[in-house]
């Protein structure tokens, strides 16, 4: 039996788009909760607000945003050469990294409690990674890992994408 790749690189990448259209729609908590820090251009910035906090540092060139809506997890974003990266934990005791240099464009969330996702960007490429509850999400120069209850990841530099939701366990 051949498994065709694009079919499983497209339903991770549209089941991924899903969930952050959903998050989008419904938010993750309230604005004024929020921790946020953004830094350009050569500058950094670190907050913590209760048992949450966020980090940004961005290089020459580059941005970086992070975001903590929990008050109790972890967002940190660091771009350099001409980088951009995006960081947001939306639940407690979450972890959200992101990291993109030479170009890239990295996203990382994390949607569920006990989540962790990392995206790591470069040479102009993408990379997304969402964590849901419980899930384990990392997206960088070795491909995809997904992992836990639910996780999805795509890097277009390397072309691989991974999804996982229970007994869902799809990758290329």
């Amino acid at each position: 039996m051949r498994i065709n790749k694009l079919r499983i690189r497209a339903a991770a990448v549209v089941l991924g788009g899903g969930v952050l259209a959903a998050m989008a729609a419904f938010g993750g908590g309230t604005a004024d909760a929020a921790t946020t820090c953004s830094a350009s251009n050569g500058h950094q910035i670190e907050r913590t607000v209760g048992h949450g906090g966020c980090g940004a540092k961005a290089g020459p060139g580059s941005t970086a945003f992070a975001e903590d809506s929990s008050d109790a997890g972890t967002a940190v974003a660091v771009a350099d050469k001409g980088g951009n990266s995006t960081a947001r934990n939306l639940q407690p005791g979450s972890t959200a990294l992101a990291g993109a240099s030479t170009g890239g464009t990295a996203f990382s969330v994390t949607t569920g409690p006990k989540a962790f996702s990392v995206a790591q960007a470069r040479q102009g490429g993408t990379t997304v990674a969402i964590g849901g509850w419980g899930g384990q999400a990392v997206a960088g120069p070795d491909g995809t890992m997904c992992q836990g209850g639910f996780a999805t990841a795509f890097d277009s530099t390397t072309g691989k994408a991974c999804l996982r939701s229970g007994t869902i366990d799809l990758r290329n």
